[in-house]
């Protein structure tokens, strides 16, 4: 008897090896593995704050309320068309906005209008190394957080909008009326649950008790995008709760589908329905004729002056 029962386990598993999906335990002990290995590879790149960094207008003076790290990527010597007006509405909102460049671009050749120079507390051209978490990481190492900063916004120049002034001020209402130490828009389920990085906003507890400067002090160039999604993006919401923070998204999860998760790009005619107003960059590229964009980017309001 115990031989057939030997031949059925061996049979079951070489046909459980066959299947073209993952069990779910082995599932967990893969994702166990993968976290294991990209916590052993952090801090194997150059620190954040190696790449060169030129001030094209210092910040003057001390920051302090609502601080706004905005990181932009510039291929060409101009900035892409929406970036002026988001950090025009950010400033008109009160925040003070230093924007950060990164660009293989010479600093010299960049085109930054006088508009964009004076909605700004300061401007920098960064080499272009380490995508957003490697430019907010170098910021905030040559502009450390202080008592006198109430928030800090980390924003990059991947959505578009805001999309309708309504909605952008029930959104800094709804950040600044907020509990949670940390708040993001929105989030995603994979590889775990995490706040996605093109709008974070850390609170005064976050920022007094060190946990955001000792966080993205360790932060490093990551030569590719995906290297930076792991090792910083997706594992970030998981230390900051370690650090005992308390994290919130303002329109969580649409679906339980961890594999399906990504609302920003699967979901954003209902987010848009729902109040968020921006979109990300790849959808307007990708949906540029759909009707429903067209309009709400025809109809996007003009700037505050």
């Amino acid at each position: 008897m115990s031989g057939l029962a030997d031949r059925l386990r061996t049979w079951r598993r070489r046909l459980k090896a066959s299947l073209p999906y993952v069990r779910r335990r082995e599932h967990r002990v893969l994702q166990r593995k993968y976290a294991d290995l990209i916590a052993a590879l952090d801090g194997q790149a150059p620190l954040a704050s190696s790449a060169a960094w030129q001030w094209l207008q210092p910040v003057e003076g001390e920051l302090e309320g609502e601080v706004c790290l905005f990181v932009a990527f510039a291929e060409q010597p101009r900035l892409k068309a929406h970036v002026a007006d988001h950090v025009a509405f950010l400033a008109g909102a009160g925040l003070a906005v230093v924007l950060v460049v990164n660009t293989d671009q010479p600093a010299d050749a960049l085109v930054i209008e006088p508009a964009l120079r004076a909605r700004t507390r300061g401007i920098a051209a960064r080499a272009n190394a380490g995508y957003d978490f490697g430019a907010w990481a170098h910021a905030l190492a040559l502009l450390p957080p202080t008592p006198r900063w109430s928030r800090l916004f980390l924003v990059n120049d991947s959505m578009v909008g805001p999309l309708d002034a309504g909605a952008f001020e029930r959104l800094l209402a709804r950040i600044r009326g907020c509990a949670a130490d940390v708040v993001g828009l929105t989030e995603a389920l994979l590889p775990r649950r995490h706040l996605q990085s093109y709008f974070l906003v850390f609170g005064p507890h976050a920022l007094q008790g060190g946990a955001v400067a000792r966080l993205f002090a360790r932060v490093r160039n990551w030569p590719a995008k995906l290297q930076v999604i792991d090792v910083h993006e997706t594992r970030l919401t998981g230390l900051l709760e370690a650090e005992g923070l308390r994290t919130e998204a303002l329109f969580p999860s649409l679906s339980g589908d961890a594999l399906s998760s990504d609302d920003t790009s699967l979901r954003w005619a209902e987010l848009v329905d729902r109040g968020l107003p921006y979109l990300k960059t790849r959808v307007v590229e990708a949906h540029r004729q759909d009707g429903r964009i067209v309009r709400w980017l025809s109809a996007r309001p003009a700037p505050p002056g």
